[in-house]
Formats: C-alpha cells, sequence, structure tokens
C-alpha cells in the first residue's frame, strides 16, 4: 500500500476514536450535570438541622449500644410530651417515686426518659447506674403531730395535748443501684433503693425496694400494683397524702401489653391480715393477695384501674376463721401544658392494709364476738396540682381524706378518718440541688367523735447525686 494511502487511513482513525471520546465525556459531563442539580434538590427539601437541639435515645438503642450511654443527652420535655402515645409525659419530683417503677418493656421512667447517667461495662453488654439524693428536712410543728418526722395524721394524738416542737433530719437520704442489659427475653433490669427510715425515731437503714424484671417478667420487693405512684403528688414531706394507695411488698407479676398504650398487669403478692386479733390467735392468710390492673397510657398522661381480692383471717384453737376483701382504685395523671393534674380514689373491703394513712394499724377486718371475721369499709383519696411559674420555680397543692366506716365494735378511740393539706414553693437552684418551703395541715378523728389537728411547717434541701 502506498505510504500516503496508509498515512490517510491512519489519520481518519484517529479523527474517530477522538469524536468517539469526545460524546463519553459529552456525556459523563450531562449525567454530572443532572446528578448535581439533583442534590441540590435534596438539599434545598431537607430542613437545616438544629445545632442547639438533641434527640431523644430508646432504651433499646442503648441497650445495644452500651457504650454511648455515659453521653447521652437530655431530650427537652416538649420533644418527649409529643412523642409517642405510650411515653409518659416528662416529670420530676423532690422525692423520686417514680424510678423503681416496673413498667412495660422496662421502658424509662418519666423522669429519666433517655436513661442518662448509666455506666457502659467495658466488654458486656451491661450498664450500671448510682443513684440517689441526700436530704435534710427541717420541721416545725405549731401543736402535738405524733410522728415528728413524717405528717401521717392517724398518729396525732386526740388527747388534748400542747406544745410545740422542732425537727432537724435527714433520713430521706436514699441511695440505689440500677443494673441494664439487653437479653433473649427482653431488657433484663435489676433495681435495689434504700433509705433511712428504718427505726423508731432514729436513722437506721431500711429497704425500700430489690427487684427484677426481664421483658414482662417481674419478680421482687417494691411497689403493688394495686397502687400508681406515678400519681402521686408533689410534696417534700416524705408521707405524702394520707388517702393515697401505697404498699412496698414481694410480688410475681407479668405486665401484658395490648394495644397502643393499653397495657394490663396480673400481680401475686404477699399477703397479711392486718387486723386485731383475739387473745392466743395467730394471723390467718390461705391465699396471696392477687391484683389486676389495666393502663391507659398517651403523651397526655395516663388512667389506670386496678383491682384487688384479698383473703383475712386467723386461727384459734386449730380452726381458721377467713373473709374475702377487695378493693377499687382509680387514678391518673393529666400534663396540662407545663402543669400537672393527678387524682386517685380508693374504695373497699378489708383494704386499710392498703392505704398509706392505715397500714400496719390493724384495721383490715375485727373478730366479731360469735368468731367469724368481717371486713372494714375503707374509703380514700386525693387530688393535686403541679404549677410550674417559671423554668426555676414551680408550686403545688394536695387534699386528701381517708375515712373507715364507723362500727360499734372498734374501740371508741380507733381510728374514724382522717384530713391531709400540704401547699409547697420549689426552686430548682441548678440541675442537682433543689430546696423548698412547705406548709402543712392534718385532722384525726376517732370514732367517738374527738378530734385533733396540727399545722407543720417544713423547709427540705436536696442534693441528687447524679443528674
Amino acid at each position: 500500500m502506498p505510504p500516503a494511502t496508509a498515512q490517510a487511513q491512519e489519520s481518519a482513525s484517529t479523527e474517530a476514536e477522538v469524536a468517539t471520546l469526545k460524546e463519553r465525556v459529552a456525556s459523563l459531563e450531562a449525567a454530572l450535570a443532572e446528578l448535581r442539580e439533583q442534590l441540590s434538590a435534596d438539599k434545598r427539601a431537607t430542613p437545616e438541622p438544629d445545632r442547639n437541639a438533641t434527640s431523644p435515645v430508646s432504651s433499646e438503642r442503648l441497650a445495644s449500644a452500651p457504650s454511648v450511654v455515659a453521653n447521652v443527652p437530655a431530650a427537652s420535655a416538649s420533644a418527649n410530651r409529643t412523642g409517642a402515645s405510650a411515653a409518659s409525659p416528662v416529670r420530676d419530683t423532690f422525692g423520686d417515686e417514680l424510678t423503681g417503677v416496673a413498667r412495660p418493656d422496662n421502658a424509662p421512667p418519666p423522669n429519666n426518659p433517655e436513661l442518662r447517667g448509666f455506666i457502659p461495662i467495658p466488654g458486656t453488654q451491661t450498664m450500671l447506674k448510682l443513684g440517689g439524693f441526700a436530704k435534710v428536712n427541717a420541721i416545725y410543728d405549731f401543736s402535738p403531730a405524733g410522728n415528728a418526722d413524717k405528717l401521717v395524721p392517724a398518729t396525732i394524738p386526740v388527747d388534748g395535748s400542747r406544745g410545740r416542737n422542732m425537727n432537724v433530719d435527714a433520713n430521706a437520704t436514699r441511695f440505689s443501684f440500677e443494673v441494664r442489659r439487653p437479653s433473649s427475653l427482653g431488657t433484663l433490669r435489676f433495681y435495689l433503693e434504700n433509705d433511712f427510715y428504718g427505726g423508731s425515731g432514729v436513722t437506721a437503714f431500711r429497704l425500700r425496694q430489690a427487684h427484677g424484671q426481664v421483658g414482662n417478667i417481674y419478680a421482687g420487693y417494691g411497689y403493688s400494683a394495686f397502687i400508681d405512684s406515678d400519681a402521686y403528688p408533689e410534696t417534700l414531706d416524705d408521707e405524702g397524702p394520707a388517702g393515697e394507695a401505697l404498699l412496698r411488698l414481694a410480688a410475681l407479676r407479668y405486665l401484658f401489653k395490648i394495644g397502643d398504650g393499653l397495657t394490663a398487669t396480673l400481680s401475686v403478692e404477699k399477703p397479711s391480715s392486718d387486723m386485731a386479733l383475739p387473745t392466743g390467735a395467730m394471723a390467718e392468710q390461705p391465699m396471696p393477695d392477687v391484683v389486676g390492673a389495666l393502663r391507659l397510657q398517651r403523651d397526655w398522661g395516663h388512667l389506670q384501674g386496678a383491682a384487688v381480692i384479698r383473703r383475712i383471717g386467723y386461727r384459734l384453737d386449730g380452726d381458721a376463721r377467713t373473709s374475702l376483701g377487695y378493693g377499687l382504685n382509680l387514678s391518673g395523671l393529666a400534663s396540662l401544658g407545663d402543669d400537672f393534674a393527678m387524682a386517685s380514689f380508693t374504695y373497699g373491703q378489708g383494704i386499710a392494709r392498703y392505704v398509706n394513712d392505715l397500714g400496719g394499724r390493724g384495721l383490715d377486718a375485727l373478730a366479731a364476738p360469735d368468731g367469724s371475721v368481717e371486713t372494714l369499709a375503707t374509703y380514700a383519696g386525693y387530688v393535686g396540682y403541679t404549677h410550674h411559674w417559671s423554668k426555676r420555680w414551680r408550686s403545688n397543692l394536695v387534699g386528701s381524706l381517708v375515712q373507715l366506716e364507723r362500727d360499734p365494735r372498734l374501740p371508741l378511740t380507733a381510728f374514724r378518718s382522717s384530713t391531709y393539706g400540704a401547699t409547697n414553693l420549689i426552686l430548682q437552684a441548678s440541675p442537682n440541688f433543689s430546696l423548698g418551703v412547705e406548709a402543712l395541715y392534718g385532722r384525726h378523728e376517732l370514732q367517738n367523735g374527738q378530734s385533733a389537728d396540727v399545722v407543720r411547717l417544713q423547709t427540705s434541701f436536696k442534693y441528687d447525686f447524679v443528674r
């Protein structure tokens, strides 16, 4: 082939390759431009993140990644209140009755929805938390109150005695220990808590709670399923309203998730016949106390209904005498913006044991002259309201009433009714330190109609160990 012809063919081939490359480059440039346009559109559609906002971290994420627990940021109250319908409104109280409560799937409590303060154990999925607070109460009574540390209307002396009393104590100081970890049955949790109200007039260790829960199976010592401590009003007084259902005991229970925010609880609990026994008799409990509860949880708060069935009696001369007791409780809490309203009403036959002002006073039932056991009717309740004046200042107003049926077979000096009232002003000076002042009123009436009352002023200082 002549050199000129070969050179021409080579030149044509090179031009064709260059043209092909140009087409490919143009195609890539078009694709890149389209990609840039898409990225720009996505960026315009995505809102700029708020660098000051933090998002809540669920307990499931904490369980699967415990290394982040120590640095979990606190979510705002408003974010949690508008979250899932099954989440409790974010709420804190001066005397913590929220942390130790058994919850479905071991859900976080409303005073710590992000489970802050937990420490991961390296090399494991276990995390633990040391909690509690130091609390000092300064109390002044304008007349004899009976119990110098807590306002218990049933202990107010009805004998015409006079006098004033000043008291300072730190018995409410509390320590707690909590462990959480995932398991094949769900989140496993162990909780231990104590204070120093174990002695009569002295500071002594007292076990408040010690229980474990895996998934929805609970076993241990803690609050009865009959009560609703999430609806307790906030008082500086460590006793709380006389008419609240309050009892801690050993129990086995299962928590059922029924639907959106609807849960049920079935609990088998330690029995006790709280009654005055005839001479030579011994208490008899042929069956455990059985409690069933139904709870509806929403972002605005919750409603709970509970019922207990129990057998009360005694054994004398080889024969057992028992009677059936029962109780009903309806309670709830509603979030009203930054405020809270709560209430509880209890009625039953033979359930004085479950009422704050009556437990341990032998008023579940009485032994009739023929030896039979007759239960006593009990009515109890309270209402409360929490108002936040600002982020640091809040107040509470609480009223409560307890009434036991009038029975001529009861001693004339036996309990008939009690009234409890409290109002306070609390300053959350810092996340760890709070203080407040409270005015309290209590009244105690006997079966014979005699009564006495007391006015108490209390100032409390509290330092939380972990916040």
